[in-house]
């Protein structure tokens, strides 16, 4: 009589046994993101292009715009027959689709890494969890190479650096990885392992495709991630693309689809971070010569009337800029210092060639008084925009502005990982500022009202003029206001 064991327990015990004394010859990527929206994992796709090239059977999926449970999410690790499962987590909605995740991965006897923003702010809450093996803090190429090294050579030898392991039930700390990616030399971004490419471009004309020009970011703005101690310590020096780079990036990604593909969102945290690589990179744009079109990222205080003239000619059709706060205290204490009539005079120039204009703005600095809101509002009023994007600042852990929350005791700060699925999200905010609550809140929702309503507006007409018409149409049904309602109804219950 012949006895079979089922699927699942088959596989936890081979996993088990392959892990410890085989090694990784595969590892499985998983984007566990939220079912709001579908984005491609930019992260992922360059990690995983980066450990394919160093014989390593890879494989990715991503759930991000989908609905999933644990059975589906066992029958894909299980078809997948890897012996490492990798996902890349941001803080807040997709935290417990993360763990649920790990701890089916972890019953099939997987060892479970995790990465990205969430992983390198938090490593020591992340890596208690009981389902995760390991966590990544800062760039994922080199020190997960090293980790899959170590794993080969039965756990012996010098640990991997910009990796923090659990052994024995002990977390094993490691000194910051000292290996970084030439940006203008790793290989294309894996996206020809995506299911189903042609999901991220839904639209029949005019599709945008996100593009990696830069890494890490110069600034550390208080209130950002990069700001955060580990953040600093391991996530590497900031680089960038070239003009060349990125189109040769365009050109692969959309000679893998018949979606007709003709704009970029050009960036990472921040593009065009200096007028030295603003200039070359619009020289260069300009030179290549397309039909492409593309979206930035900057600041006010590195923009120049002259690279504002010169965006429209390179192909921009959008960017963003950073304002913050109409007071000079708090731009000061950011580092980030706006001359008003110079960012008037830029942002008229930008909205006369038709280049779509987002100013950002934050209330709830530490200490920001009622007059200082007053004066990020008349900002607000007097510099041109086709967007006011204003937002109430959200305690992210790890930053400056979120150790002020802590000697304050205005929040009490997550002690599981779960419970970062809400944090900072959906309102729950804790007021740093001087201003009284009621009215930070007041006067955030009647100010986003009318602006978001401007934006949505101003955003049709652009779509209009340039025949985007799927886009259009889009926009009626999927726009910010229904967004939160979904995001509130799937999260908030």
């Amino acid at each position: 009589m012949t006895f079979t064991l089922p699927l699942a327990t088959r596989n936890l015990f081979i996993g088990l046994v392959y892990n410890r004394f085989m090694g990784v010859k595969k590892i499985l990527f998983i984007a566990s993101a939220t079912q709001f929206a579908c984005y491609p994992p930019s992260g992922i796709l360059s990690i995983a292009a980066f450990i394919r090239e160093h014989n390593i059977d890879v494989e990715i999926i991503d759930y991000s715009g989908l609905e999933i449970d644990a059975k589906k999410v066992e029958r894909d690790i299980i078809r997948s027959n890897a012996e490492m499962v990798a996902l890349g987590v941001l803080t807040g909605p997709g935290i417990t689709r993360a763990m649920m995740i790990s701890d089916v991965a972890k019953k099939l006897g997987k060892y479970i890494v995790w990465g990205g923003p969430h992983a390198t702010v938090l490593p020591e809450m992340t890596l208690s969890y009981r389902s995760v093996d390991a966590v990544i803090l800062g760039e994922g190429e080199y020190a997960l190479l090293e980790l899959i090294n170590y794993i080969e050579n039965n756990r012996e030898g010098e640990k991997p650096k910009g990796v923090w392991i659990k052994e024995d039930n002990k977390i094993v700390t490691s000194p910051a990885q000292d290996k970084f990616i030439d940006m203008n030399k790793k290989p294309m971004p894996a996206w020809g392992l995506l299911k189903n490419i042609d999901r991220y471009f839904p639209y029949k004309k005019h599709n945008l495709v996100i593009i990696e020009a830069t890494r890490g970011c110069p600034y550390r703005c208080g209130f950002c991630h990069h700001a955060s101690d580990d953040v600093k310590n391991y996530g590497g020096f900031y680089r960038e693309v070239s003009a060349d780079k990125v189109m040769e990036q365009f050109n692969y990604i959309s000679g893998l689809t018949k979606k007709h593909i003709d704009r970029m969102d050009i960036g990472g945290d921040l593009h065009l971070t200096n007028e030295r690589y603003s200039k070359r990179f619009i020289q260069d744009m300009i030179v290549i010569g397309n039909d492409v079109k593309w979206l930035s990222v900057s600041r006010f205080d590195l923009m120049t009337n002259e690279i504002a003239e010169m965006l429209p000619q390179a192909g921009c059709e959008g960017i963003m800029l950073g304002v913050e706060s109409g007071s000079k205290r708090i731009q000061g204490m950011l580092g980030k210092m706006v001359d008003l009539p110079k960012a008037v005079k830029v942002a008229k120039t930008l909205r006369k060639n038709y280049v779509l204009l987002t100013n950002t703005y934050m209330m709830g600095h530490p200490d920001e008084t009622i007059d200082e809101l007053k004066a990020t509002l008349y900002y607000l009023k007097k510099i041109p925009a086709d967007q006011n994007l204003l937002q109430i600042y959200r305690p992210f852990p790890g930053t400056p502005y979120f150790n002020v929350f802590i000697q304050k005791n205005k929040v009490n700060v997550p002690r599981r990982l779960e419970d970062y699925n809400t944090f900072g999200v959906l309102g729950h905010h804790a007021n740093i500022s001087r201003i009284p609550t009621n009215m930070l809140y007041r006067e955030f929702y009647r100010v986003n009202l009318v602006e978001q309503g401007k934006h949505l507006i101003n955003l049709q007409k652009y779509y209009w003029r340039n025949k985007m018409y799927g886009q259009f149409v889009d926009g009626m049904k999927n726009n910010k206001f229904t967004f939160k309602v979904k995001e509130y109804l799937a999260v908030g219950r």
